[in-house]
């Protein structure tokens, strides 16, 4: 008989393990379930692979940090699983797995994983989601970082939370990579290309702001930036890439001081870089020094550039958020 592929678990928190508190306590769910407890309410998995189970932390998503993706990332990279699976809340998922798909340089894939409704309410999705991770991590073609929800495979560069409260909740702009089906898993074509390891540090991420273009808003968030101590900026601006003429011209200055990020509000879609030619449109504002977000969403392009910026000059860093950017 065929060994059982090794999978490791490490939990986080989140809703996948909330449960209600304590009576004189806030009366929502608050984390409470371990790794072990998480696993041990999915009987199936036994079949699938060996799991062993490590609880790292229990918070809310809202609290964890690049310090936390790159800890996990370490020990994935330090371990001898066949694969990992994160469990951990849904509100930050879809930057957390970012930031990993950005660290990691381990071999083994790493899966992350959650649940829009926590255990105690009819339709609890954790269980399902938890065992169609493990099936992904133990698959031997999972590609190097995903998101797995509602039984389908996310690329951790194009996914979005985009609900509050539906078990469809995540979304990818192009449809997903791929889909559990029947306790099987398959990969709509070819795994995403890897890209070559940026040998990025967690521990030197540099402040960078993000900053919502809106209808008539002043520009005084774009001037202040500098004196706050970011070292770099994000912009959603509206549509394919466009601001009005003051804050165009305020983010133009704020370019010459720090590299000022280009994106769009609108959450789906590529930034322009050569369609509307007037003034404050993508054209001139990249004209003027802002980098084109290519098919990053903001979130996304604030965790490179704060990445890029701690591990390498700005000006190196500019270069390679480009090149990285350009190609999603």
């Amino acid at each position: 008989m065929t060994s059982l592929p090794h999978i490791q678990v490490f939990a986080l928190g989140g809703t996948i393990a909330m449960t209600p508190g304590a009576a004189s306590a806030s009366p929502g769910v608050v984390p409470s379930l371990t790794a072990t407890d998480l696993v041990a309410g999915v009987p199936e998995i036994a079949k699938v692979a060996h799991v062993t189970a490590e609880t790292l932390m229990q918070v809310g998503s809202a609290n964890l940090t690049l310090a936390h993706v790159a800890e996990v990332c370490r020990r994935a990279e330090a371990g001898s699983a066949a694969g990992y699976v994160v469990t951990q809340g849904t509100d930050s998922m879809e930057e957390t797995a970012f930031a990993a798909f950005l660290l990691y340089e381990g071999d083994a894939p790493i899966v992350f994983t959650g649940a829009m409704r926590s255990a105690n309410i009819p339709g609890a999705d954790g269980a399902a989601n938890l065992l169609a991770a493990i099936r992904v991590a133990a698959s031997g073609g999972a590609p190097h970082v995903s998101v797995v929800m509602n039984d389908e495979i996310h690329d951790p560069a194009r996914v979005r939370k985009s609900h509050t409260s539906s078990v469809a909740a995540f979304t990818s702009s192009g449809g997903p990579e791929g889909q559990i089906v029947e306790g099987r898993v398959f990969l709509r074509g070819p795994l995403p290309v890897r890209h070559a390891p940026m040998k990025l540090d967690a521990a030197k991420a540099q402040p960078v702001a993000l900053l919502t273009a809106t209808l008539d808003d002043t520009t005084a968030l774009v001037e202040a930036l500098p004196s706050l101590g970011y070292k770099g900026a994000v912009i959603a601006a509206y549509g394919g890439g466009h601001l009005s003429e003051p804050w165009a011209d305020a983010a133009a200055k704020l370019a010459a001081e720090m590299p000022v990020v280009l994106a769009t509000r609108t959450g789906a879609g590529r930034v322009l870089e050569k369609s509307y030619g007037y003034r404050g449109a993508e054209i001139d504002l990249i004209e003027r020094g802002l980098i084109p977000s290519g098919g990053l969403d903001t979130r996304k392009a604030r965790i490179l550039l704060s990445l890029l910026l701690g591990s390498y000059g700005t000006e190196d860093a500019k270069a390679r958020f480009y090149g990285f950017a350009s190609g999603i």
